[in-house]
């Protein structure tokens, strides 16, 4: 039987779901871990990459808008307000980290429920 067509036991899913829930205690270094060494599991190495993009996708959305922010300020040259620019990156910031948190927990609760 192929590898891709069998179901997931316990300790796959276990470490699947720690994988997501991984964002309260080792983001982005557990998934990867985890994606590493379960390459010979189908169902490991899908939910680690998972886990571990929509963990860095809010980092790296983050030192974008730091980026921005810094080179937005060295060349104030105009009348835009860049205090309100700096509060809506924020603001998306912390709502891609939030919308990354729910789906990290809702897929966790999903891999341990099917």
């Amino acid at each position: 039987m192929n590898n891709l067509q069998e179901e997931p036991n316990t300790t796959q899913k276990l470490l699947a779901a720690l994988s997501y829930i991984s964002y309260f205690f080792l983001p982005i270094i557990f998934p990867l871990i985890v994606w590493i060494v379960g390459v010979d599991h189908p169902f490991i190495k899908k939910n680690a990459k998972r886990a571990f993009w929509s963990q860095l996708l809010p980092i790296i959305l983050g030192l974008v808008c730091l980026l921005v922010i810094g080179i937005s300020g060295s060349f104030n040259y105009s009348n835009i307000s860049w205090g309100w620019m700096t509060v809506t990156l924020v603001a998306i910031v912390c709502l891609v980290a939030l919308a990354s948190l729910i789906y990290n927990v809702a897929s966790a609760i999903r891999v341990l429920v099917d």
